[in-house]
């Protein structure tokens, strides 16, 4: 075999010296390319022997550029151009359809070359010789010439027996629906890309078609499909070439690979849009709004089609309403104008206690103009019960309601976020295979999503809703304000609205006190209230104000007080007689004896039981004019010498004690009542100087369990307890 591959050799040497010697002629000679395609051992030894021969005697011809390209396969393909101005008038109309989209199409289209491009390669769209050099022949194994020749042949063929009407051949016009025209491409791209094709790109149950199907805007022009076809033809030699460079194609080049003259590019953008996220193998490398953004198919499915098919597996009165809760408590969290807030709680588990509360309906308890009985009726109960039993101070509580219309995008949102955050923790569990660019992806969809939630979820629950009540015969209702979702925090603008509204008292004027006092509690024959029962009365009942704290109205008794028109104050009235009554008098005490008088009555009772001044010697008249006669000082009354003392006024308390036995099933609830119906008013007293000692004594005949005896020991120790023996 050696001998005869050099015998050949030298047979091809000598013609081609040969040929050096006859004018005009050229040895043209066609080596494989590749060592697959010589045919064996013995075939690769003889091509190395002949390219050893024509590596010395040949002359380099450089590799045919696109633009020859266009005119070579057009001229095998096509006859002779007989109508050279209708030619011009189609490229001339494409130009000016890519003028006038301007910078949603590729910069390069606005040039005049341009233009001589389309000329050269009409009817086939330059964009469709571009993709091929550029992108498919960097696939090993597709020919640069032979390659296209065979693909645009079978093209052709078929879109001339399917009578296609466009004016130039362009990546969206290409026939994937053939199985010809389609198995030349797919030939080179290795297995798994039938059920691309099938399943998203072209074919009677293609999703393009179905989608073209159910939008009629999509199917008049097979939008839907020119898009799908475009992206497979620059996208798909990525896949198992490396030397493609940046994976998929932008928007701009989609549109060119689409558009015809007399069409609009933002059907092709608007049909973009809807399969990036409905495909299962379209992937796309950001946010859809973005131009910038590059879509490519796969064999991998993407990751947005996983995404919205885990959204489905997440229930709504599970995972959706607990991620909701969770979003809306960091939102409330700055409403610390409240003494508590409460997220999506039964009434049953909302106290029944003097502490002002800002309460989070449920997303069940939604609020809508259209129809706001349900979210109204939810107030009310909640106004009305704890529980299975009656709530007496409801006038603690005001709502906030998620609106109805929002709700469906939060929904959405919150599911999005919980399905990427589930295929992020798989890729880390390893449960699901992604390359690098896809894990990066998904985080960053992640960070997305988390990211638009407090925005959405501030959209949402815009609602502020106050009970009230006109009098103490009208029937409760319920006050509804919007709030601002585009400026401050949820926290300051639900403070805001409630104080604008004044369904909140912060500071409280005495002349309301005394306007409330004479309107529902001084009677003629009650002339006298307990101050603490207004108290306990403006928590119970919506007609009354709601006052911010007890100190409220403790700084409006104190103001009122110190002047003679709006109440007298005493601590105790027995048989007619006030204890402790004062007029005009601010250094007053708000107990629990505390009592407010009617201003006339107290003027009356003033007046009735002034004390009684005891006569006084009457003073000498006036002395007579003229000199006193000497003589012994006629008997009289004794000079007044020094008033005698009056009755000594008792003493004042120096010191108070008290010691309360508290159960531990009412220990939250009555520490809470202590403190502010005890301890408070001990320390409201600027002259106080208030300790409190806390001490709790546990028996365990048994014997109390290491657990409990390990856990109350740490507490203990962390909230700083003096003492904390065991025995």
């Amino acid at each position: 075999m050696s001998s005869l591959v050099r015998g050949e050799g030298r047979f091809w040497e000598a013609g081609a010296e040969g040929a050096k010697l006859v004018p005009n002629a050229v040895v043209l000679a066609s080596l494989p390319e590749s060592d697959s395609q010589a045919g064996g051992p013995r075939g690769v030894s003889a091509l190395k022997a002949l390219e050893a021969v024509f590596n010395r005697v040949q002359a380099l011809w450089k590799t045919v550029a696109p633009e020859e390209a266009f005119e070579i396969v057009r001229r095998r393909l096509f006859e002779p151009i007989r109508e050279a101005k209708a030619r011009d008038e189609v490229c001339r109309a494409f130009a000016d359809a890519y003028v006038a989209e301007g910078a949603k199409v590729p910069q390069e289209t606005q040039e005049a070359r341009y233009f001589d491009r389309m000329m050269q390669s009409y009817p086939i769209h330059p964009e469709v010789f571009a993709q091929l050099y550029e992108e498919w022949t960097t696939i090993e194994g597709f020919q640069r010439t032979r390659g296209v020749l065979k693909l645009m042949a079978k093209t052709i063929f078929r879109l001339w027996q399917d009578n296609n009407k466009d004016l130039m051949i362009l990546p969206g016009s290409l026939p994937l629906y053939d199985g010809s025209a389609r198995n030349e491409l797919i030939y080179y791209l290795g297995p798994g890309w039938d059920p691309v094709m099938d399943r998203d790109i072209d074919g009677e149950r293609a999703e393009t078609t179905m989608l073209e199907a159910e939008e009629t805007r999509f199917g008049s022009v097979q939008a839907a499909r020119r898009v799908a076809r475009t992206v497979f033809l620059s996208s798909a030699p990525s896949s198992v070439s490396m030397k493609s460079g940046t994976r998929g194609i932008d928007r701009a080049r989609v549109l060119l690979g689409c558009l015809q003259p007399g069409q609009t590019s933002s059907l092709y953008s608007d049909a973009l849009n809807r399969l990036a996220d409905q495909l299962h193998y379209m992937s796309s490398s950001g946010d859809k709004s973005q131009d910038a953004t590059r879509y490519w198919f796969d064999t991998r499915a993407n990751l947005r089609r996983e995404m919205e098919e885990r959204k489905q597996r997440f229930e709504e009165k599970n995972e959706v309403r607990g991620r909701m809760a969770e979003v809306v408590k960091k939102l409330a969290a700055g409403a610390t104008f409240f003494d508590g807030t409460h997220i999506f709680t039964p009434h049953s588990d909302v106290p029944d206690d003097s502490a002002l509360r800002l309460l989070v309906l449920s997303p069940e308890q939604f609020y809508s103009k259209e129809e706001p009985r349900l979210a109204h009726d939810a107030v009310l109960d909640y106004v009305r019960n704890n529980g299975t039993k009656p709530r007496y101070r409801g006038n603690r509580l005001l709502f906030l309601a998620p609106d109805h219309g929002a709700l469906a995008r939060l929904r959405d949102c919150i599911r999005v976020a919980l399905s990427w955050a589930s295929i992020v923790d798989d890729v880390a569990a390893m449960r699901l295979n992604l390359d690098n660019l896809q894990t990066e992806q998904a985080k960053k969809e992640l960070k997305s999503a988390e990211e638009v939630l407090p925005r959405v979820a501030r959209e949402c629950f815009k609602w502020l809703l106050c009970p009230s009540q006109d009098s103490p015969t009208g029937k409760p209702g319920v006050e509804t304000v919007s709030l601002n979702t585009s400026g401050a925090a949820l926290g300051p603008e639900i403070e805001r609205v409630t104080l604008d509204n004044e369904w909140v008292i912060p500071t409280w004027s005495p002349i309301h006190l005394r306007t409330k006092l004479k309107e529902l509690y001084w009677k003629a024959h009650k002339s006298a209230v307990k101050a603490a029962d207004f108290w306990e009365d403006t928590l119970r009942y919506l007609y009354l104000p709601r006052l911010k704290d007890r100190g409220v109205l403790a700084q409006a008794i104190v103001k009122g007080a110190g002047t003679r028109d709006f109440f007298g104050t005493a601590y105790g009235e027995h048989e007619g007689k006030f204890d402790g009554f004062k007029f005009g008098d601010a250094n007053v005490q708000f107990d629990d004896t505390l009592l407010l008088i009617e201003p006339d009555a107290a003027k009356a009772y003033e007046a009735a039981n002034q004390p009684v001044v005891p006569p006084g010697p009457t003073p000498p008249g006036p002395t007579p004019p003229g000199p006193i006669p000497p003589g012994p000082t006629p008997p009289g009354p004794t000079p007044p010498g020094p008033t005698p003392p009056g009755p000594t006024p008792p003493p004042k308390a120096k010191a108070f004690y008290g010691s309360a036995s508290v159960t531990p099933a009412t220990a939250k609830m009555r520490l809470v009542q202590i403190a502010e119906e005890v301890i408070a008013l001990l320390a409201a007293d600027p002259n106080a100087e208030v300790q409190v000692r806390l001490e709790i004594h546990a028996s365990f005949p048994q014997g109390a369990q290491d657990q409990t005896k390990r856990a109350v020991s740490e507490n203990a120790k962390t909230l700083g307890f003096a003492t904390a023996e065991w025995e």
